[in-house]
């Protein structure tokens, strides 16, 4: 079976070719990490601690899950995470860390959500006939009230509209996944809780969306397997989003080191 695909990897392509085929037809991996992608697995990690001791039967304060992002975050820092932002410090992010966190835990304790799954891999196909994969990891799965509920952290700057969530492909995409796994629930709620702004989002798609988004979905994956079968084009495609790119060296549209990268290693 050849590699999974997954949203990640979709969205790589539909951003930009060249960067799809580095990663994941080259496998050129860089040591460098944004430090806004830094904060968020810590705050994903340390919510992960939070339901795996509550579902140990553990009490705990916010000091225990604050110390745990603390201890995190110095032991996994390493001196090629990038701050493109000049007037922005290790330590502001760290304390955006702890703010989000501080929100999280003043607004769903005592945590007595019904989990199935936490950091949960799910593998699945959009059909039996599909000759492809899909994967991906949900990050909390619950059963309330007879339905399953996704749900998914972020630390970005800004909520996800209610228009933009009903568009959304990651969390549709898993509630394919999730149904294929649960033959008895015909329901399932999509929620995002965007930790950084203290909002929280739901949105439920219907079947027929759900289908057009396995079309659209082959219909991708179909372009990439004929763009890798001819060897090609994958095209770089210059946008802002290039700032944050450790692809400079190898990208014909760029050559040479990323300024933004240089200027915003930490040591």
């Amino acid at each position: 079976m050849k590699r999974p695909f997954s949203h990640s990897s979709l969205s790589s392509f539909e951003q930009c070719p060249a960067k799809y085929k580095f990663y994941y037809l080259e496998g050129i991996e860089k040591p460098h990490e944004s430090v806004e992608s830094f904060l968020g697995r810590r705050v994903h990690e340390s919510l992960e601690f939070l339901y795996r001791e509550v579902g140990d039967g553990k009490t705990l304060l916010f000091d225990h899950i604050n110390d745990h992002f603390r201890n995190s975050w110095e032991m996994e820092w390493h001196e090629h995470i990038v701050i493109v932002d000049p007037k922005l410090k290790p330590r502001d992010y760290f304390q955006i860390g702890e703010q989000c966190l501080a929100w999280y835990f003043r607004t769903y304790r005592p945590f007595r959500e019904s989990v199935e799954g936490i950091e949960m891999e799910i593998v699945f196909k959009l059909a039996d006939d599909d000759e492809f994969e899909m994967k991906g990891i949900i990050d909390r799965l619950d059963r309330k009230d007879g339905k399953l509920e996704i749900h998914d952290y972020k630390t970005s700057k800004r909520a996800m509209t209610q228009a933009a969530a009903g568009k959304n492909r990651q969390l549709a995409l898993y509630q394919i996944g999730v149904q294929n796994l649960y033959d008895d629930v015909k329901e399932v709620d999509l929620v995002w809780h965007f930790v950084r702004t203290g909002d929280t989002v739901r949105s439920r798609k219907s079947p027929q969306q759900i289908d057009e988004l396995k079309t659209s979905i082959r219909g991708l994956v179909h372009k990439i397997e004929e763009r890798v079968a001819k060897g090609g084009p994958f095209l770089p495609r210059p946008m802002p989003l290039c700032n944050w790119c450790y692809y400079w060296e190898e990208c014909p549209a760029k050559r040479g080191q990323n300024p933004f990268v240089k200027a915003g290693a930490t040591t």
